[in-house]
């Protein structure tokens, strides 16, 4: 993810829209669950141990779950709707069909991509070559950032944290191509393996790209010693989850003076924005560095640096040689799988990159209808009457800061399925048989239409996924959770589905989302998405002191020996998970009331069946390459710990399987954690 998922409570229990239960409709998966497993001791390994015993990881693949094989499933109907607009040879120029099914059908001619050879770097390794200076080399550097190779730093657009009605230009790092600093910089065994793999890589993709043996090493060097220094100045993961470590609006002037060897008059010019606009730079020290080393380091060093960065960035559209080695690193070594996808499947996910809201128009239309729409609408606002009647019970926080929480409950903005409004495509110039050409103007799109933004109001219609990702997130500027249709199939939601699962998956999903609002960072966001304290100094302690319960608990979740999880790394989306886990659970006893109770189902009671949902649903097998990477950098804990985590600290979970005081899955006393 771009850094990036994501009441009082009264449901109306005769609405046509809840999920009512009916004998054709199914519960848990049965046939998953590992009977052997003792659900107070492992509940993860009991919930679906049988179906990751029967399911393999794919070889292609770093991870994998029920959920996992849904998403690669909804490519394969991607692909079926790809390949009929490919087949539309009279399709209208600018169309959605001419420009999805071209640039899919040059996609997917491999031959005809090996045939080009290097020919289409050519150009761009010219470009660089031709730079007599650093300011030759700048102009370069702003053709490069047109096309999505945005080193070492990128500019785009964002909502300011303190005016979230306008769109300003946010200016990052993004110097370095290993997963973070710490690659650079750490001192384990794991680290310095990386760093020997990274520069075999670098090596051997630039020897595939032309350059000799001798002069790959000795390139490969450069590269990783500029990439180290600004690894150096960056800032490291935990870091950067803070909103105000990075928030340092920024006059021109200023900027100018922080970095003066960067000729920002003219890199304004090329961007088509006013050096009146508004500025933040997240990491003012890096920039600086960078700056620094404009001055110090030898213009060839800079070409040697940048033509890495070309041919990086581009070896998974060139050569299968290129692609080869691109998988063998990034894939092979950092996540764990063995083989590569099938050409056609990288094809779609290409396609959903570069031009995902055409592509996802016609996804909606044929596999999302209007009653799911309107069943998800009917859940998110149920959970949302849950977080508030939750926020109304709580003994820990006051009255004044309940009044400033409960505003921003009001003001939350549900986004589901797909967008209202589409981007359009018609100006791609998008042409059968030439791929890289085609790459690099869906590139250039996505550039653009973050560049139009800039300088303007906020469209709160834009979408940051696409419909066909299985994914939800929540954005604390905008104050809104988004549902793509991609997450809305089971096993996180189904129209077949009793209530008790459809509540135990996507509503722990839908009130995850919402928690963020309420997490280490979403906390520091108010009711119209500004950065700015709502909380009064007593509850603000005793809000950090419930976290930090949090952070303890991840904090002793080991990967393997010598590497776990970083609680204050992983504690938006653990604090995410408990709190959603709460107040679906709270919704669907809730659901229940003047009701008959539900029958059990396959021998499981109803509570049973909402905690086998979530388990299920975030049952991820991964291997260890993959969760070693993700230990590091990634804000989510694996699935084992998703699952287990939130629902030791439920009283609720303890009750439903009658777990004793002493089980592994019952976290007691000051152990226990509740934020929300």
């Amino acid at each position: 993810m771009m850094r990036m998922c994501k009441i009082a409570i009264f449901v109306c229990l005769c609405s046509s829209l809840l999920l009512a239960q009916t004998p054709a409709r199914h519960g848990i998966d049965v046939a998953d669950l590992d009977r052997n497993a003792d659900p107070c001791s492992d509940f993860f390994q009991f919930a679906n141990g049988t179906w990751r015993s029967n399911n393999p990881i794919p070889a292609s693949m770093p991870r994998w779950s029920k959920r996992w094989a849904a998403g690669e499933t909804t490519k394969d109907k991607l692909k079926d709707i790809l390949e009929a607009s490919a087949k539309q040879s009279n399709a209208p120029k600018g169309s959605i069909d001419q420009i999805i099914g071209d640039y899919y059908g040059s996609c997917i001619d491999e031959s005809k991509v090996n045939s080009r050879g290097l020919e289409p770097l050519k150009p761009w390794i010219a470009k660089i070559d031709s730079a007599k200076d650093m300011a030759g080399l700048q102009r370069t550097m702003e053709d490069m950032h047109d096309i999505l190779l945005v080193v070492p730093f990128s500019l785009s657009g964002t909502q300011d944290p303190h005016n979230p009605t306008q769109v300003m230009a946010d200016i990052a790092a993004t110097g370095i191509t290993l997963p973070d600093r710490d690659y650079y910089l750490g001192k384990e065994d794991r680290f310095k393996d990386a760093r020997d793999k990274y520069k075999d890589h670098v090596t051997k993709l630039l020897t595939l790209a032309g350059w000799s043996s001798t002069d790959a090493t000795a390139a490969t060097q450069t590269i990783f010693d500029m990439e180290t220094k600004f690894a150096e100045a960056s800032l490291d993961t935990v870091t950067l989850r803070d909103p105000s470590a990075t928030d340092h609006k920024t006059t021109f002037a200023q900027l100018q003076a922080l970095a003066p060897h960067i000729d920002w008059p003219e890199y304004f010019r090329h961007k088509q924005l006013p050096t009146t606009v508004d500025l933040n730079v997240q990491e003012p020290k890096y920039l600086a560095a960078v700056d620094r080393m404009m001055q110090e380091t030898p213009l060839a060093d800079w070409k040697t640096y940048y033509k890495w960065q070309l041919v990086n960035s581009m070896a998974p559209f060139l050569t299968t040689p290129m692609v080869e080695e691109d998988f063998a690193f990034n894939g092979k070594y950092l996540s764990g799988a063995s083989e590569m996808k099938p050409r056609w499947k990288r094809c779609v996910e290409s396609t959903d990159n570069l031009y995902g809201e055409a592509l996802g128009k016609k996804y909606a239309e044929k596999y999302f209808p209007p009653e799911a729409k309107a069943r998800m609408q009917e859940m998110v606002k149920n959970l949302l009457a849950a977080m508030k009647d939750d926020i109304l019970s709580l003994t820990w926080m006051s009255d004044e800061t309940k009044k400033k929480a409960l505003e921003k409950i009001a003001t939350f903005y549900p986004k589901i399925g797909y967008p209202d409004k589409w981007k359009a495509y018609s100006h791609v110039d998008v042409k059968r048989g030439m791929f890289f050409q085609d790459m690099l103007a869906g590139r250039r799109f996505v550039v653009e239409d973050d560049r139009s933004t800039i300088g303007k109001p906020v469209d709160r219609e834009r979408w940051g996924l696409t419909p066909p990702t299985s994914d939800a997130y929540y954005n604390p500027t905008m104050n809104e959770i988004v549902f793509p249709a991609g997450i809305l199939q089971p096993p996180a939601f189904s129209m077949d589905a009793v209530d008790a699962v459809n509540y135990g998956a996507i509503g722990v999903v839908i009130g995850h989302e919402i928690s963020h609002g309420f997490d280490d960072q979403g906390s520091q966001y108010d009711q119209l998405g500004r950065l700015q304290n709502w909380w009064t100094d007593d509850d603000l302690k005793k809000f950090k002191s419930r976290a930090a319960c949090v952070v303890d608990q991840f904090d002793n979740y080991y990967i393997e020996p010598g590497v776990h999880h970083t609680g204050k790394l992983v504690l938006g989306e653990s604090i995410g998970d408990l709190g959603g886990a709460k107040i679906a659970f709270m919704v669907y006893q809730k659901s229940l009331e003047g009701k008959p109770r539900p029958a059990d189902i396959d021998g499981f009671t109803p509570e049973q069946q909402f905690f086998i949902a979530w388990g299920q649903f975030r049952g991820d097998a991964i291997r260890i390459e993959q969760a070693r990477v993700m230990a590091q950098v990634d804000p989510h804990p694996i699935g084992k710990y998703r699952v287990n985590g939130p629902l030791s600290n439920l009283p609720e979970f303890q009750k439903a399987f009658s777990c004793k005081a002493d089980s592994a899955m019952v976290r007691q006393g000051e152990k226990r954690c509740e934020v929300w």
